[in-house]
């Protein structure tokens, strides 16, 4: 569904399915949207284009952009300059779950590794001005925002990440369970759901009859 702040009022963009898809992103012009949904055949998350103004019945012009048959794909960002896309993929191994940072170009073409996979990185977001690439990573034991710097020009990473964030004890942390952790950007300020965990051992006297 698509929501007025004019009229106040909401219009659907696609017609109802059962594919459950998921928006997270509109294009630089506003016409278009990144959505993530899965394959009927594949049952593997797809990264799908859907425009406006097909609406009420985008689905009928909508563009697949991302899809392997190896990886569920998810947290699709259009970079600033419209150029690029971040996303990060998924896949089952049988010695632990592997999660990496891509990007790729909006035109199609092969992935540029963002993250080695050896840690599990999620939530990936662009600075306001492109140059770069905020995340979450579990490196360290804990996850924490990382950063690191990009080439929009080039599509390539210029460094290597380096932390953002230090929550390292229960006092205060982002939630292992990192699906509905949130992460979110302005020019000057970061926000991301944090949690705080505690727990007690308690010893109970004269127990019984």
């Amino acid at each position: 569904m698509m929501w007025s702040a004019e009229s106040r009022t909401e219009e659907p963009v696609a017609a109802p399915t059962n594919l459950v898809p998921l928006v997270f992103d509109w294009s630089s012009d506003g016409k278009e949207i990144l959505v993530t949904q899965p394959n009927r055949e594949t049952q593997r998350i797809e990264v799908w284009r859907l425009a406006l103004a097909d609406a009420p019945h985008a689905e009928s012009g909508a563009r697949k952009v991302i899809s392997d048959p190896a990886y569920d794909i998810f947290q699709p960002h259009l970079s600033p300059d419209g150029r690029w896309i971040l996303f990060e993929a998924t896949r089952a191994l049988p010695q632990a779950p592997e999660s990496t940072l891509y990007v790729t170009s909006t035109n199609g073409g092969p992935w540029l590794k963002i993250t080695d996979g050896k840690q599990w990185d999620d939530k990936p977001h662009w600075s306001p001005d492109g140059k770069t690439i905020y995340f979450l990573s579990r490196r360290g034991g804990f996850f924490n925002v990382w950063g690191m710097r990009f080439d929009p020009v080039h599509g390539k990473p210029l460094a290597k990440p380096f932390r953002v964030t230090a929550f390292e004890g229960p006092k205060l942390m982002v939630p292992q369970q990192i699906q509905p952790v949130a992460l979110s950007l302005t020019q000057d300020r970061l926000v991301l759901t944090t949690s705080e965990v505690s727990g007690s051992i308690w010893v109970l006297d004269s127990v019984g009859p």
